[in-house]
Order: C-alpha cells, then sequence, then structure tokens
C-alpha cells in the first residue's frame, strides 16, 4: 500500500509539473517595409518586395495560447491576432535566427540520361547579428555561395526560441516537398527582393538560388522555378516575364522563338561586334530584349562596349552553372556562337 500512496503521489506531481509547463510555439512572421504602422499585419506567407522597401521579419512567440510580438498585428493559421509585446513573455527569450541557404549553386537533375528531381542541398546558417533580436529587416545575401545579387534575391529564415528549459523552432531543411521537387516548402519562410518592377527587376529575384539543369514541374504553377527554387537558362528568362503577369509556359530554349519575335541575327566578327547576314552591325538591343544562342540564352541588360551596337563586351543576365548574375557576353562561353536578339510576344 505505501507503495501505491507512492506512486500516485510521484504521479500527480509528474502530471502537475506537465500541466504547469507552458505550450510554446515559435513562428516567423514579416510584412513589406518596417511594419511599424499599427495598420500593417505581419503574417507567414513568402514576401516579395523592392529593395528599396525592404521587408520587415518578427518573431512571434504562442505561449499558453498568447501571442507575444513585437508586430502590433500578427496573422497565424488565417486568424489575426493582437499581441503582447516580447518582453512581457515572463521568463528570458533566447532567439536565434538562421538563414535556410542552397550550399550549392550547380545541379541538375538529369544523370545518364535519366530525369529525376535531385534534393536541393540546403544549409542552416545561423545570422549572428539577429541574435536575440525581436525583429530585423530581411537580409538576402547568401553565405554558402558566392554573392552574385548583391543585397537582391531570395532567402528562406528559421527561428529557433528558448525558454525556462522550453525550446521550439520554425521549420528548415527537414521541411521538403516530397517527390514532386527537390525544394522546401513554404512553412519555410521565404523573401525575395528585387531591383524594381521592370522585367529585368523581377529576375532579380532568382539571385541566391542554384543553376539547376532540366529545372521543372508538375505544372507551370508549381514549377521549381516559380517556387524561387533554382533554374536553368531557359526557365530564368521566363520566370521574370510570367511575375509580370504573361501566361506563358516554362521551356527550354528551343521552345523560346515561339513565345518570342525575332529582332535581329548574327555571328560575332573579329573585333567582337556582332553582325548580321549583311555584314552590318546589329544594334545594341533595349534592356530585357531575349539573347539567343545554341542551347543557351541570356538577357541583355546594358551597352558597354562600342556604343549603339551589341557586341561581346556588353552585358546580359544569365544563369549557367552558377547562380544567375550578370556578365559581360566574352565571358558567358558563348559569344562565339550565333545570336539571335528576340523580344517577348506581347
Amino acid at each position: 500500500m505505501r507503495g501505491l500512496a507512492l506512486a500516485m503521489v510521484l504521479l500527480t506531481c509528474t502530471s502537475t509539473a506537465r500541466a504547469a509547463s507552458p505550450d510554446l510555439e515559435a513562428h516567423i512572421v514579416s510584412v513589406v517595409g518596417e511594419g511599424d504602422t499599427g495598420r500593417a499585419i505581419a503574417d507567414e506567407s513568402p514576401k516579395h518586395a523592392k529593395a528599396s522597401e525592404g521587408v520587415t521579419l518578427y518573431a512571434a512567440i504562442v505561449i499558453d495560447g498568447v501571442v507575444y510580438s513585437d508586430a502590433p498585428r500578427v496573422k497565424l493559421a488565417g486568424k489575426t491576432r493582437k499581441t503582447r509585446p516580447l518582453a512581457d513573455a515572463g521568463a528570458r527569450l533566447e532567439l536565434r535566427w538562421y538563414r535556410v541557404e542552397p550550399g550549392v549553386e550547380d545541379l541538375s537533375n538529369e544523370t545518364s540520361g535519366t530525369f529525376s528531381y535531385q534534393a536541393i542541398p540546403y544549409e542552416e546558417t545561423e545570422i549572428q547579428d539577429m541574435r536575440d533580436r525581436t525583429h530585423a529587416r530581411a537580409d538576402v545575401h547568401p553565405t554558402r555561395t558566392p554573392d552574385r545579387g548583391g543585397g537582391l534575391g531570395t532567402m528562406r529564415y528559421k527561428l529557433v526560441v528558448r525558454r525556462a528549459g522550453s525550446a521550439a523552432a520554425t521549420p528548415g531543411v527537414e521541411a521538403r516537398r516530397g517527390g514532386a521537387s527537390g525544394g522546401l516548402t513554404d512553412a519555410v519562410h521565404r523573401v525575395s527582393l528585387r531591383a524594381d518592377d521592370s522585367y529585368l527587376g523581377w529576375l532579380t529575384e532568382m539571385y541566391g538560388q542554384p543553376y539547376i539543369w532540366a529545372s521543372a514541374g508538375p505544372s507551370s504553377a508549381t514549377h521549381q522555378s516559380e517556387r524561387l527554387e533554382g533554374s536553368d537558362c531557359a526557365d530564368f528568362v521566363v520566370y521574370g516575364w510570367r511575375r509580370l503577369g504573361h501566361d506563358v509556359p516554362y521551356t527550354w530554349t528551343g521552345g523560346l522563338p515561339a513565345l518570342t519575335r525575332l529582332l535581329a541575327g548574327g555571328a560575332r566578327r573579329d573585333d567582337g561586334v556582332y553582325v548580321d547576314a549583311r555584314g552590318l552591325a546589329i544594334a545594341a538591343p533595349a534592356p530585357g530584349d531575349i539573347l539567343l544562342f545554341p542551347r543557351h540564352v541570356g538577357v541583355f541588360v546594358r551597352d558597354v562596349g562600342v556604343p549603339g551596337v551589341l557586341d561581346d563586351a556588353d552585358i546580359m543576365v544569365h544563369t549557367l552553372f552558377e547562380s544567375p548574375h550578370e556578365q559581360d557576353i566574352a565571358g558567358s562561353g558563348y559569344a562565339g556562337r550565333p545570336v539571335e536578339v528576340r523580344r517577348w510576344k506581347q
């Protein structure tokens, strides 16, 4: 009987301790801009913003059903919630923020002629400057691969919270989409910063994401590029046009002529200038025009060589075995190939 009584006491004490332990949840919410107006609602959806606007990340901690955050209002699970300041959460909170970023910038979905989605190797990198901060401006500079975007591109984030012996975390590298993609679900908080609202501007959202040979998806809406997981050269140029609201399909370089119109075509002369079949110099394209080479494509950015004509010193943006970046045509590996200057059909 004494043993039974002792067991009952231990069971009662254990049940009491569990009941007293707070229910702890961690969330990342964000808002375009500073988010310091009372009207802003920070939520968990992926964010697209111009770099000049920026995105503010907030920690939102749920303790015993109460939402603590320095964002005035947050939306969790589709419901708008009022918040209490994180300083009111009682026991000291430890906040650790992480970049969830690709560890490589070159992948292939085709091996020995067989297609399969290759799992993109993501890594979690602590953001030291954000340690114990309740909110901060989103920084999309990669740290595991070369920073080719200069503050433009896409980054994913994770938050780990510790409080009074308990811990909680938002999804990270384990949150895979499954067989239809090599990337992560939208449960991993995503921020994309672009240069501006132009076609070239929208392309900069893909900075920091890997080149994926034979990037694909069950549909255009579920394509790896649409989800900002990475792209090959053709899917990269399609991505920006789709972001402008044009319902064009993802395709390969051989499919681009059906979606564009030919402006000029020719080959490089010894002095680096591109000339047509009559030997006349091809006029410098407009920013955003397509430069289509045999089995490769880029987008014209600016005329920096011989003024007014297309030459191999001019700058294009493309992706080829590296994350998207600007590069002179001479360094692209395709300068000696014939080129077609094309423009998207409106």
